[in-house]
């Protein structure tokens, strides 16, 4: 719709807010409401009203528990205040596990054992999501609610977070191929935080746009490429684990080429320097090359899947690389 200017004054100009915009969150006059500048745009909101998001998860037909986990995780990413989930069955569990948060695999069991019944799995993944809870359960529903308010501030401190979180997998990959195969365990618990901070990024992008509101695609980008990042990690994590043979110099080399890459990124996201951006290309070169030479050499299909994710690590920092230089044009 559009509005004419009216000058009010000697500097002041002012518009009309729509009339049933106003009528529907009771605005009156000496209301207040929140003006942002979005580049060419301006975006008025207010706290008055209905303005709640909804949506319903019917999971009556939904037989796995990653499914209906995947379904929850997505609705909450998508920025709805409220979540109500219909169709709960009882379940018939066969097996009792005890409560872990390590890993998604404990939903899942190599035969047709139920392992967690639907509103185990529900409460389980409200309970990893941020600023929400379950505050109605009835029969066969449940209703998730958002109890926070989020800022721009939250979104800032949960970002440099899930870089730190990073850092730290890579680090205890570092101390995993030395030998020390308990920090490749906690690998499980860090990943389950980092995927917290990124999850409820996520949301915030989608309620309220980026601080900077074109940039929010690209951003929201680079979120998803650090969620992948992380999933690299565990997978290594897990191959190492798994790895019987020692672990040679090339090998080890190769991962110091990566983990010192995540450093340069991390620097350039908060920095950013064009001689840095230009060094992270430059050593993904030499990066490519020591991968093409190692692959050659080695005989295992394990060490060679090992490898694999070394080289998509690489390629995910590069996509970030590329991200961070259109966030600063």
């Amino acid at each position: 719709m559009k509005r004419r200017v009216i000058k009010q004054g000697h500097n002041t100009l002012t518009i009309t807010l729509p009339s049933k915009w106003v009528q529907r969150y009771g605005i009156q006059p000496g209301s207040e409401i929140d003006v942002s500048e979005q580049e060419k745009s301006l975006l008025v909101s207010t706290d008055g009203g209905s303005n709640v998001s909804r949506t319903t998860i019917d999971i009556s037909n939904l037989n796995k528990s990653i499914a209906i986990w995947r379904f929850i995780s997505s609705a909450y990413r998508a920025g709805y205040d409220e979540i109500m989930i219909t169709g709960i069955e009882p379940g018939h569990k066969k097996l009792y596990t005890p409560f872990t948060y390590n890993t998604l695999n404990y939903m899942k069991s190599e035969s047709d054992i139920e392992v967690m019944s639907p509103i185990e799995t529900i409460s389980a993944c409200v309970n990893r999501l941020v600023g929400v809870d379950i505050i109605e359960q009835k029969g066969n529903y449940c209703l998730v609610k958002d109890l926070s308010e989020t800022s721009y501030k939250e979104f800032d401190i949960a970002l440099r977070r899930i870089f730190l979180l990073l850092k730290t997998e890579s680090e205890n990959i570092a101390n995993g191929l030395d030998g020390n195969k308990e920090d490749l365990k906690a690998i499980h618990i860090i990943d389950t935080n980092l995927d917290r901070f990124e999850d409820f990024c996520l949301r915030v992008l989608n309620k309220k746009g980026y601080e900077i509101y074109r940039k929010t695609p690209t951003i929201y980008s680079s979120i998803l490429i650090l969620e992948m990042v992380g999933d690299e990690f565990k997978k290594i994590a897990r191959h190492i684990l798994d790895m019987e043979e020692k672990h040679s110099k090339a090998i080890k080399t190769l991962f110091k080429v990566q983990n010192d890459q995540l450093d340069r990124i991390y620097k350039l996201f908060y920095k950013f320097n064009k001689n840095l951006a230009q060094e992270i290309y430059e050593e993904d070169e030499k990066g490519t090359k020591l991968i093409k030479e190692l692959f050659n050499e080695l005989k295992t299909d394990e060490a060679k899947e090992l490898v694999h994710h070394f080289k998509k690590v690489g390629i995910y920092i590069l996509s970030l690389t590329e991200l961070r230089i259109d966030l600063e044009l």
